[in-house]
């Protein structure tokens, strides 16, 4: 029971807090004013290729780091099994991403542990790839209204790139192998260098998706966004989405106003964020649905069982 309710109920908690934070701060009549067909057409284009897009990426990544796996573990397999996790996603980042691993588990015939590290070494590339866009976004120009701390970006992907070369490392480390040698390592360490940056430059495209989506979304609500501060900006907008919150309905919505209050109204901002955010889950709603609908409900039916999750 207390497992359910931090699963499902904290991420609504804090949807809540914020939403009500918002209400009171900004003219909700006005940010329908923002609405406009324009802006509607514009979003849905750019949603409908950004999704495409993005489930090819992903399938990619997973069959190239699954290709030993399964025979069965096809290309077409590898994007249902990901289209699945999207529902479970729209409640908070996290549980997608352990649904993922179940079902990875269950489809490409690897153990969980297995399964959960390549969603890891998945993750991490990304924040990676999420950081160095920062960086590149901060040198295009000369100032950002958000405060970069260059120290810790840097030691950031430090910590990651150092965590892979220490995992690969051809030569022993005492007692940390016992903590190298976990299942949950497995991909990390045996993966081949080219599928390294072969999931590098993935990644990279990734991200990238991202954020054109979002300068799509900007663009729309006639928000004009210099690119390196959309880089800055955006990619904050995307780690704080990243928090325990309903498809990070609410704390999104926040970053989204702070983050760029220096090109747009408070209103326009939150017309734009909201838009993006319930066209995001409209959109992985049904690709879910339709796509992979026996593997969304086996995804479902996993994540209402308590123990699933942490125990198959």
């Amino acid at each position: 029971m207390k497992s359910q309710l931090a699963k499902w109920g904290i991420p609504s908690v804090i949807s809540i807090v914020a939403v009500v934070y918002l209400s009171r701060i900004i003219d909700f009549d006005s940010v329908r004013a923002h609405l406009t067909p324009r802006a509607a057409g514009i979003l849905v284009a750019a949603l409908v290729l950004y999704c495409a897009w993005c489930l090819l990426i992903e399938a990619i990544t997973l069959r190239r780091l699954l290709h030993t796996s399964s025979s069965d573990f096809t290309l077409l397999t590898a994007a249902r099994v990901k289209a699945a996790s999207y529902l479970l996603g729209i409640v908070h980042y996290a549980l997608g991403a352990a649904t993922l691993s179940l079902l990875l588990k269950r489809r490409a015939g690897v153990g969980l542990a297995q399964s959960a590290g390549v969603v890891m070494l998945i993750i991490m590339f990304d924040l990676g790839m999420v950081l160095s866009l920062v960086v590149v976004g901060a040198t295009l120009i000369s100032e950002t209204q958000v405060e970069l701390r260059f120290g810790l970006i840097f030691a950031l992907i430090a910590f990651i790139a150092g965590g892979l070369a220490l995992l690969r490392a051809p030569f022993s480390l005492g007692p940390l192998d016992r903590i190298r040698d976990l299942e949950l390592f497995h991909t990390a360490r045996t993966v081949a260098t080219r599928d390294l940056f072969e999931l590098a430059v993935l990644r990279l495209l990734f991200v990238m998706g991202f954020e054109l989506i979002g300068w799509a979304a900007l663009y729309g609500f006639e928000i004009e966004v210099p690119f390196g501060a959309l880089l800055v900006n955006f990619s904050g907008v995307a780690m704080v989405g990243m928090l325990p919150a309903v498809a990070g309905i609410g704390p999104s919505q926040i970053a989204m106003v702070e983050f760029f209050k220096a090109y747009g109204t408070a209103e326009s901002l939150l017309a734009c964020s909201v838009s993006l955010g319930a066209g995001m889950i409209a959109m992985r709603a049904l690709i879910g649905i339709v796509f992979a609908r026996e593997f969304s409900r086996e995804a479902y039916d996993a994540a209402w069982d308590s123990d699933a999750l942490s125990e198959e």
